[in-house]
């Protein structure tokens, strides 16, 4: 179910190292990856370039109760009701460099702040669907995957840090590009069409509309950054994002697949048209606003002896921002009715993000690390469907270690594995109409990052 996400909601985390601590790494961020979550310690870095490489394997199930024909009332399709996901490992890149100068030392990243990815096969249309006389005709098939989700993004940023005292500040920022793919299943009451349908079999009360938006856009983000040091144990940090809503621009493409049943041709044929077994087909332009969501990030480390340091974070992120998201269409037109605008409710609130890792420098050339993470949901149950990568509130275990070779280059590889306990979502007062989608709900992953830095 989740594709490129390891933080609440559809945000990101990157870069070996931090994974390796917990992913919130405010303080001991050594790298590029510091234009991102702590730009003032750029200001403790000398010239190097870095790249990394996460690799994520999702696995997530969900237990459908909805009682819905199609997909598991009647005659359900799936054993025990019961989808696992289908989306592959994803590969995730990120790169940068860092340039010292006297005044102030100054970097690029290109990274993912943002990303999510679903693949669902749910639904069918229910049996006897398409009942046809003529024994050659052939049934229309309904799209694999029904339910799916692609969000990407690519930040290119440039951040600076100044060292002032025991103080470093620091600023980042640029544009954020993004895609969307979201497609899923919108059921439809034929009898808002023709009230006669109301009183066709069951099997024929909702018709399934294959919806599909794909749509591009640009957003600008920032971060700032503040560090303290009080002597040479104790370190701490204070760090937010910013990010302007994101103009989106696509593509919808309406398919509405009507049952064939020629009984009801011949004895209504008023119905003719509904019943035909024909594929209606609908596409325009949309446009809407994203909102994304700023945050804010404390962190401290512990330096008690010169081999042992350790280091917590706490990000909170105001998740409150996504709430109602308009689309306006043009030109779209399904079943001679032209739709104008479309409402997408979601209501997801604040959420708290908190890592806690360590390092253990063995040697000049081998250092470990451990860490553990803990990440909120956003998302509540009267909105959540199976779109959503974000199943429910996650914990994390990671480990990692960076091995230097001669003067120039360091290897870090991480590991982490995430899971969320199994998240219930209530049937009572369900409706077919519904933002959210009943069942039980249930994500693990395992994370892989590899990275190298070069230094001179």
């Amino acid at each position: 179910m989740i594709g490129l996400i390891v933080a609440s909601g559809f945000r990101l985390s990157f870069g070996t190292q931090s994974f390796a601590i917990g992913g919130v790494n405010y303080t001991l961020v050594e790298d590029y990856s510091a234009i991102y979550w702590n730009p003032s310690r750029l200001a403790d870095q000398r010239n190097s370039f870095g790249a990394d490489l996460l690799t994520i394997a999702p696995m997530a199930k969900y237990r459908m109760n909805t009682n819905l024909l199609g997909y598991d009332g009647g005659y359900p399709r799936l054993k025990d009701n019961t989808a696992y996901s289908e989306s592959p490992p994803f590969l995730i890149p990120s790169l940068g460099f860092v340039i010292y100068g006297e005044s102030f030392t100054w970097g690029f990243s290109a990274f993912a702040p943002f990303g999510m990815g679903t693949r669902w096969d749910l639904y069918d249309p229910p049996i006897n669907y398409y009942n046809a006389y003529d024994s050659t005709w052939e049934a229309p098939s309904y799209p694999k995957y029904d339910w799916e989700s692609d969000f990407k993004s690519l930040a290119l940023w440039f951040g600076f840090g100044k060292e002032m005292g025991p103080f470093r500040v620091g600023l980042s920022g640029g544009p954020v590009l993004m895609s969307i793919l979201v497609r899923k299943v919108n059921l439809l009451d034929p009898a808002s069409i023709d009230p006669a349908a109301a009183d066709a079999p069951i099997e024929y009360r909702l018709w399934p509309i294959d919806t599909k938006l794909k749509a591009y856009g640009v957003s600008f983000g920032g971060s700032f950054g503040i560090t303290s040091y009080v002597g040479d144990m104790f370190s701490f940090a204070l760090t937010g994002h910013y990010y302007t809503p994101t103009n989106l621009y696509g593509q919808v493409k309406l398919q509405l697949f009507t049952p064939r049943n020629d009984y009801i041709v011949e004895n209504a044929p008023d119905l003719a048209t509904l019943f035909s077994g024909y594929i209606f087909q609908g596409s325009g332009e949309g446009t809407t606003k994203l909102p994304l969501p700023p945050d804010v990030g404390f962190g401290f480390s512990f330096k008690p002896v010169k081999i042992f340091t350790l280091s917590v974070g706490i990000n909170y992120v105001f998740w409150s921002v996504f709430k109602d998201v308009a689309i306006d269409f043009d030109d779209l037109t399904l079943l001679y009715q032209q739709i104008k605008s479309d409402t997408l409710n979601f209501n997801w609130h604040n959420v708290i993000e908190v890592g806690v890792g360590t390092k253990l420098a063995v040697t000049d050339w081998l250092s470990f690390r451990f860490g553990f993470a803990y990440d909120q949901s956003p998302i509540p149950d009267s909105t959540f469907n199976p779109l959503i990568p974000d199943v429910g509130n996650r914990i994390g275990v990671s480990g990692g270690l960076s091995w230097s070779v001669g003067d120039f280059w360091t290897y870090h590889l991480s590991y982490t594995y995430t899971r969320t306990p199994e998240r219930e979502i209530s049937n009572e007062g369900y409706r077919y109409d519904a933002t959210y989608m009943p069942g039980t709900y249930q994500f693990q992953g395992h994370l892989i990052s590899l990275g190298l830095t070069y230094r001179w």
